[in-house]
């Protein structure tokens, strides 16, 4: 049977250049730079990041909890229609991948990967196709996702992809 070759997608450094057209992006365990943002100098970083999560539901704090794999396939895509997403990986260094949604139907040719230092949060903006992030140095990691309640219910567009439309991500 022939194999066949996989779109892959380079994850790179996660740089503010690279990554403002998804969102922002912010090092919780990075004292100095969190004092630049916050109108408190220390102890208390005050309204780091802002999170669109609309007017129709509340916040909610999730946990994705995800496990090192032999490769990292991305096999499922999503965006939300109005909201933003919020992840923060707390016990380890994850793999994210981003793009721009391209028509009706998604595309992991329009996608970017990013390597993302436990600590860092990441402000994905709304109608950004994201989906599972990918342990680096560990066997598993917890991340926390914040997102207004159901929204996996009532602001996803979700998207399985067929096997040839697969890619997989590797470190650059």
């Amino acid at each position: 049977m022939e194999e066949m070759n996989m779109y892959t997608i380079k994850a790179k450094a996660l740089t503010p250049e690279a990554f403002c057209k998804y969102g922002t992006y912010m090092n919780l365990l990075d004292n100095d730079e969190m004092a630049k943002a916050s109108i408190f100098p220390a102890n208390f970083f005050a309204d780091l990041v802002t999170l669109d999560f609309g007017t129709s539901t509340l916040p909610t704090i999730s946990i994705c909890h995800v496990k090192k794999q032999e490769k990292n396939i991305v096999a499922f895509l999503e965006a939300h229609k109005f909201t933003c997403e919020g992840l923060l990986p707390l016990d380890g260094d994850v793999i994210i991948f981003v793009g721009s949604p391209a028509g009706d139907r998604f595309s992991v040719e329009n996608l970017e990967a990013f390597y993302i230092p436990k600590g860092t949060f990441v402000k994905l903006n709304p109608l950004i196709v994201h989906g599972t992030q990918y342990p680096v140095n560990t066997d598993e990691v917890h991340i926390v996702c914040m997102l207004p309640g159901r929204t996996f219910r009532n602001d996803m567009i979700p998207q399985p992809l067929e096997e040839n439309e697969k890619a997989e991500i590797v470190l650059e």
